[in-house]
């Protein structure tokens, strides 16, 4: 099973503005929100769904991996405290809400 989800805009329900998709192993392997779209907190409501979703359908907490250089995507994780792993290349985030 691969967890996913998106949001859309009423009215057109082919496209979403926003989506994450979750690895079947636990791991959240895209969360993207559509430029025009962006600063509205849609990623941020996505990424709780699934931490939601994935703890209930695997028994454990998502984790992601994020790039040093994504900015934005280390303070989102960090500001919803998200534990950080340090990696090579990028950190790991594991959710801190069945820790």
């Amino acid at each position: 099973e691969r967890p996913s989800a998106g949001i859309y805009l009423d009215g057109c329900p082919e496209t979403p503005v926003a989506w994450c998709i979750c690895y079947s192993y636990g791991s959240i392997g895209t969360l993207h929100v559509l430029e025009d779209h962006r600063g509205k907190k849609l990623a941020r409501v996505l990424m709780r769904h699934m931490v939601r979703i994935v703890t209930e359908s695997h028994g454990i907490p998502p984790f992601v991996f994020v790039h040093d250089r994504n900015f934005k995507s280390n303070e989102l994780f960090s500001s919803e405290r998200w534990v950080k792993q340090p990696l090579c290349f990028s950190k790991m985030f594991v959710s801190a809400q069945n820790v």
